[in-house]
Order: C-alpha cells, then structure tokens, then sequence
C-alpha cells in the first residue's frame, strides 16, 4: 500500500491527473462567440458560421463534387494562389461582388447550378475565409451554417470528444468583427440547438443558450429571418434574393467542410469523414 501511495504521489507531482473507474468524465462546455473578439482564450475545437454566405459557399463547393477549397484570407491573396495554381477556380467576393478576372463571386445558389468539372477552388471573402485562417492553429476547425447545422453539430462533438477540448462556435459576424450579424448568431444558435439535443451532458454559456433561443424563435421562416438581416438587405438589393432563400434551407446538406494542411502546407477545405 505504501509503495502504491509513493507511485500516485509521484504521478501527482509530475502534473498527471487521476481519474477512477467510478470518476464521471470531465463534461464538454458549449460556447458561441459572437463576434470573433470574443473566443476564450482555451484550446477549443471551432465552427466558424458565415450563413450569408461564406459557410453556404463552401458547403455547396464541396457537395457539388470540388475536391478542396483553399480559404484565402484577401482577394489579393487568392490571385497570388491562382498564379501558383492554375487549374483551380478562382472565387470570391468584395463588398459582396465578385472582383474583377474571377471566375465565381461568392453565390452558393450560383455554385449549386455551375459546371465546376471537379475542379479544387480557391475562395476569398470579406470575413469567412479570413477567419478560417486566423483559427489554423486550433486543434480542429470546421464550417458550420444553417443548411448542414445537424451534420455540424455531430462533427463538432465527436472533434471535441476526440482532441479532449471544449466547443466554439463562432460567428463570422460583420466584416469589422464589432458588431453582430443576426444572420450568424441564428447559425449558431442553430447548430447550438442541434448539440444540446444531441449530447444531454454538455454544458452550454449563456452565449450558447441565447443563440439558441434566438434561433428556435426564427426557426418557424428561417428566409424571412435573413431577409431582415442588414447583410440581408444588403445581397437582396445586389441582386442576390437567390441567396438568401438558399442559405435559409435547414439540414439541406451533410456536408462538413473541415480546414486542414495539404501536402504543401497550404490550408485547405475537405470533407469531414
């Protein structure tokens, strides 16, 4: 008994910590941030939410059969990728345009009805995709909107479950990163909704609980929501009412987009399997 004592007081000295067969598992915690100035500073597994419309871009990219995406973080970064790698398409959007010599703007109902010809793309956005490569040190960082939100959810927990770390969802929010994007905070709410349904045990921060209200009291038009929403207004006005209605579609897609490196070290989007 004493030699036992001697090995757990070693153990306990060295920074391990001891956990019986009887000891409940640590429980997950569950947070929304906002805006993207808000993420603890914790190692935590990410889905990043840009419903109008990085998120819904990437999603359909990869549904309809593009192999990967590289997340540029600006316009002039995805000319640069394109000049290296020609045989990819070129996508993005400025002030909700489509810059100047690109193949694709950043239209999910565009990309939904294009030849893309399995093709990997390159996507630059005013926020989604420069997100995505602020988070690239995180143990796991996926794409989360409303139309793979179910599929989200579980790829969030198993990725939370697997590297032992908490779960963030974070909201691409406006292109300034200060103020909220309703659109986003519904996204997030919904894959919050579908998480605490899923797995009874987490434990949600008022963040999480008041995106998850927010969207089960939109959940009824989920369209009508985004139209309302200043960015909304903004895509309806540039004549991408197309859009709105196609990013509001709930649990269209199983679809996971998942940020790891390529073989060349280069940040790209695959599949979650």
């Amino acid at each position: 008994m004493a030699s036992l004592e001697r090995s757990m007081e070693r153990f306990e000295s060295e920074g391990w910590v001891l956990v019986s067969q009887t000891d409940p598992l640590p429980e997950l915690r569950l947070d929304v941030a906002l805006l993207p100035g808000l993420i603890r500073d914790a190692p935590c597994v990410f889905a990043v939410v840009d419903v109008l419309r990085a998120s819904t871009s990437i999603v359909t990219l990869l549904e309809r059969g593009v192999p990967a995406v590289i997340p540029a973080a600006a316009v002039e970064e995805a000319r640069a990728l394109r000049e290296r790698l020609p045989g990819h398409l070129l996508c993005g959007e400025q002030d909700g345009l489509p810059p100047p010599g690109f193949d694709y703007g950043n239209s999910p109902a565009e990309f939904a009805a294009a030849t893309l010809d399995g093709r990997p793309a390159i996507l630059a956005t005013s926020n989604g995709t420069r997100i995505l490569n602020d988070l690239a040190d995180a143990p796991a960082v996926l794409v989360g909107a409303l139309v793979n939100r179910e599929a989200a959810a579980r790829a969030l927990l198993a990725l939370a479950a697997e590297h032992g770390c908490d779960a963030t969802i974070v909201c691409a929010a406006a292109p300034s990163g200060r103020a909220i994007a309703l659109e986003d905070a519904l996204g997030a709410g919904a894959i919050a909704e579908a998480a605490l349904r899923l797995d009874a045990s987490l434990q949600p921060t008022d963040a999480a609980l008041f995106a998850r209200d927010a969207f089960l009291t939109a959940a009824g038009d989920l369209r009508t929501a985004l139209t309302s929403a200043r960015h909304g207004a903004e895509l309806i006005a540039a004549g991408f009412a197309a859009d709105i209605a196609f990013c509001a579609r709930l649990d269209a897609s199983a679809t996971v987009p998942l940020l790891q490196p390529d073989g060349d070290g280069r940040l790209v989007l695959r599949p979650y399997a």
